[in-house]
């Protein structure tokens, strides 16, 4: 026979407790924060999206950081606050003053503070004809999963490369090209 009721005994407040878990349970999300160019950049034909970021800070944003930490970003290399499995989902919004023809949008990731190590981890690239203008904005996103098992060593930074002059676009009152981190779980 089916059961056609919702049993309604629920769970008492303090029922569950941490030796009732499994050894390997995690507390789920412990970090997430969005990161935002804060102004428009020259790119040229291509190099690392070095400019300036910022914590998103306007309207109502959602972060949890780790101990009031959270991503530090130097020269558009971004550092972790801790360890951990992070998906970093990537945007970048770019406009050119001519007619273009291909752009690439790419995630560089390393384990020795990029003194050597530079592995392309995710990429996005599109290809148009010649009707690309100026008064077109165009995005690009990617999203990748990183394990950052070091803080001082592993790291990432984002890369443009076009067929022409882009400018990547930034605005310190809203996400235009930005970067949102958020922790997955331990390493």
């Amino acid at each position: 026979m089916p059961i056609t009721k919702v049993r309604t005994g629920g769970v008492t407040d303090n029922a569950i407790t941490a030796t009732q878990l499994p050894a390997d349970f995690n507390n789920g999300i412990t970090f997430y924060e969005t990161m935002r160019l804060t102004a428009n950049m020259s790119a040229g034909t291509g190099g690392d999206v070095d400019g300036t970021f910022e914590s998103t800070d306007t309207g109502n944003p959602a972060k949890k950081l780790i101990s009031s930490t959270g991503m530090s970003a130097s020269s558009g290399i971004f550092t972790f606050p801790a360890t951990g499995m992070y998906l970093l989902m990537c945007r970048l919004r770019f406009f050119a003053d001519a007619d273009i023809q291909y752009n690439n949008f790419t995630i560089r990731t390393t384990n020795d503070n990029f003194s050597s190590n530079d592995i392309e981890a995710a990429e996005a690239s599109a290809s148009w004809g010649t009707h690309y203008s100026s008064t077109n904005l165009e995005n690009m996103a990617f999203d990748y999963v990183f394990d950052c098992t070091n803080t001082s060593t592993h790291k990432f930074k984002m890369k443009y490369s076009s067929t022409g002059t882009v400018t990547v676009a930034g605005n310190t009152a809203s996400n235009l090209t930005y970067v949102t981190v958020i922790r997955l779980g331990d390493t």
